[in-house]
């Protein structure tokens, strides 16, 4: 695992989409947090197979709860797909697919994702959890030669946790 960096606040990136719907599952794979947190800190971590941006979110109220009630709606959704422009950027989300969500957090999501730009595609994977008002998004790519089956690192997943505890 490579030492994590990043600013402690988030770039907003300028998103964009053809299904409103989607917006939260969008942001996600973008690297932002969804619906509007109160503070944002934005790190990256890599090891071997993959590199994850790792965006911590505190939200005001239930704000945390119902942004992931609505990134939830948003995968079941658009699990068939949906396209957004990132930055000025293209994009095509494809084979939304849910995958196992780590334990030890008051609500948690997992999913994979085929994202295609300048008709390039690459998988991509995504783990959401929220801890009281705090929201943590991973969002991993692979790196080099990674495995078909790639994940979010689970060292990754759990130092998170640990922090939010």
């Amino acid at each position: 695992m490579t030492a994590q960096k990043g600013a402690d606040e988030a770039g907003h990136r300028d998103v964009r989409l053809t299904k409103d719907a989607c917006g939260p599952v969008a942001y996600v794979l973008s690297a932002e947090a969804a619906g509007r947190p109160v503070s944002v800190v934005v790190r990256e971590a890599s090891d071997e197979h993959a590199v994850v941006t790792v965006v911590l979110a505190e939200y005001g109220g239930g704000a945390a709860q119902a942004a992931l009630d609505a990134l939830a709606t948003a995968l079941d959704e658009c699990a068939g797909g949906f396209t957004a422009t990132v930055d000025g950027e293209g994009r095509a989300y494809s084979r939304l697919v849910p995958e196992l969500a780590p334990e030890g957090a008051d609500q948690a999501m997992a999913w994979g994702a085929v994202v295609e730009r300048d008709c390039v595609k690459a998988p991509v994977k995504a783990v959401v959890f929220r801890k009281g008002a705090t929201v943590g998004y991973l969002t991993a790519v692979p790196k080099g030669s990674a495995p078909k089956d790639f994940s979010v690192p689970d060292a990754v997943v759990d130092a998170q946790l640990a922090k939010l505890s």
